[in-house]
This record gives structure tokens, C-alpha cells and sequence, in this order.
């Protein structure tokens, strides 16, 4: 017998791979489900400033309500071999993950992709 309360998602670990090639480049990164508390509250503050606004979001709005989620869905990240950005292995903190989404397409593009699937978050 399966007990469903049982199964939960749980944060995995991704790894940042070139766009052409599909190597690895030595960032990975700890994202959290969509269930986690603190996506969640991104959201939430999010849907909760759209509610307040007396207009449409812009896409501006919308870009940068998805770039909020994203932050809160990265857990960590790790640099190792001789990856780094701007010459440098930054410590994760708010202000560079949103440089690093908005500056590389690509990234945000692979971080979205897997913030998107669902099943993986889940250990079988």
C-alpha cells in the first residue's frame, strides 16, 4: 500500500550546460519545487501586488514577476572547475542570480525549463 501523503517534491540539483554544445560548464545549481514555502511566498507577493494595481502588468511587470520566482526557487549554487562569471565564482545572493538571469538568456532559459518539470522533483 502507498501512503500519497508520502510523496512530496523535494529541491534536486541541475547543471548549467553550454547552450550549443550541451557540456556541462561547471554551475549547478539547487532549485527548490514549486511547492516550497518560499516560492510560494514569491508568488503570492507577486499575485498580491497584481490584485492591488489598477492596471494590466506591462511585460516588464510579467518578466520581472517570473525573474522573482526563479530567485526564490534557487536554493544554491556551486561553481567548480574553471567555470565562473565575469571572471569571478560569485557567492549566491539576490542582486547577482537576477544579473546572472537577465544578463545570460540562456541560463534563465535552462532553469526555467527544469523549475518546469514537475516529475523530476519527485525521487522514485
Amino acid at each position: 500500500m502507498t501512503d500519497i501523503a508520502t510523496i512530496v517534491a523535494s529541491e534536486r540539483t541541475i547543471q548549467i550546460k553550454h547552450p550549443a554544445t550541451g557540456a556541462p560548464l561547471g554551475l549547478a545549481l539547487t532549485i527548490r519545487p514549486d511547492s516550497h514555502p518560499e516560492v510560494k511566498k514569491a508568488r503570492r507577493a507577486i499575485f498580491n501586488e497584481r490584485l492591488k494595481a489598477d492596471a494590466p502588468a506591462s511585460a516588464e511587470q510579467l518578466e520581472e514577476g517570473q525573474t522573482s520566482v526563479m530567485v526564490a526557487a534557487v536554493a544554491a549554487w556551486e561553481w567548480s572547475g574553471d567555470a565562473t562569471y565575469r571572471g569571478k565564482k560569485p557567492r549566491l545572493d539576490e542582486s547577482t542570480l537576477r544579473e546572472v538571469l537577465s544578463t545570460l538568456p540562456w541560463v534563465r532559459d535552462q532553469l526555467a525549463t527544469e523549475l518546469g518539470n514537475d516529475a523530476a522533483f519527485f525521487p522514485s
